[in-house]
């Protein structure tokens, strides 16, 4: 909650999980909320992400830019998405290792 941006959190150590609600124009990466989860304690896995963004293709690359300055490249085995100027509700996965930058897989668009 500290995180400007972040609208709401809940986190559940039965489900080990956190609920992360982010406002409207946050500037909140990926990264920033594995750190912060991390340096509290809490490891980080898999999210489940639902966004707004465009898709868009930069050198090869789909990539998600989430319309606040932070971007997610997409898995290219993600079939459903597409490059295009359209703004889209998506939801999928997105998977950090710490090594690498969060890579999503998009389950729908809509």
């Amino acid at each position: 909650m500290k995180l400007p941006g972040v609208e709401s959190a809940v986190l559940s150590l039965d489900k080990a999980s956190a609920d992360i609600t982010l406002k409207p124009e946050n500037r909140i990466t990926m990264t920033q909320l594995r750190e912060v989860l991390k340096k509290s304690g809490y490891p980080t896995r898999d999210a489940q992400v639902d966004a707004r963004g465009r898709i868009v293709d930069r050198g090869g690359k789909l990539i998600v830019d989430l319309l606040n300055g932070s971007t997610m490249e997409i898995d290219p085995k993600s079939a459903s998405a597409k490059a295009g100027d359209e703004i889209v509700q998506m939801s999928g996965v997105s998977r950090g290792n710490g090594k690498t930058p969060d890579r999503l897989t998009v389950d729908a668009i809509r």
